[in-house]
């Protein structure tokens, strides 16, 4: 279920971001664990270790996965959600991730209630992860399974999505703490 969906480049973006955070984490009483999942070699799914690693430089108390330096992609991500669970059994995943669509949808972050299926778009067969999902539209999804393409695309809106959703949750993260 959606709860929120806004292009990046709407002035409302971030507000609304924060919005659904509270409305949706503030009364769970668990630790947020913000899985963030993609790797730096790719430039449209660097999205999920950019937002990461900008989380971790502002807000250093949160619980934060997946980053620049220790991306969470295909080849490690069963074992370090193992050690996520294990670390933090109570935790609340919140999932973030890139994803490609239609091209009406590039440059949307949709704040979802329920899982992503990290590399679905690449036909892989990945576990479903978090309760709540963040995913940012960051191309567009190839007719044919021409999977080349979809490592070409522009860093600048994949950075401008990511600033924006990093500053949504350092600035919740401030509200939340008082």
């Amino acid at each position: 279920m959606i709860i929120v969906e806004k292009h990046y480049r709407q002035l409302d973006a971030k507000d609304a971001l924060i919005e659904a955070l509270h409305s949706n984490l503030n009364h769970l009483e668990r630790e947020p664990l913000f899985i963030c999942i993609g790797t730096d070699r790719n430039i449209l799914d660097c999205f999920g270790p950019l937002t990461g690693t900008m989380i971790k430089e502002k807000a250093p108390e949160l619980q934060v996965y997946g980053s620049l330096e220790r991306p969470l992609h295909g080849k490690n991500l069963r074992q370090k959600l193992n050690i996520i669970k294990n670390n933090h059994p109570s935790g609340i995943e919140i999932a973030i991730d890139a994803s490609v669509g239609r091209e009406e949808e590039q440059g949307i972050i949709k704040f979802r209630h329920g899982p992503l299926f990290p590399g679905k778009a690449l036909g892989k067969r990945l576990p479903a992860v978090g309760e709540f999902s963040i995913i940012a539209m960051v191309g567009i999804k190839p007719e044919v399974r021409n999977w080349t393409s979809l490592g070409q695309g522009s860093i600048t809106p994949v950075y401008h999505m990511a600033r924006l959703l990093a500053a949504a949750i350092v600035e919740w993260n401030k509200y939340r703490l008082g």
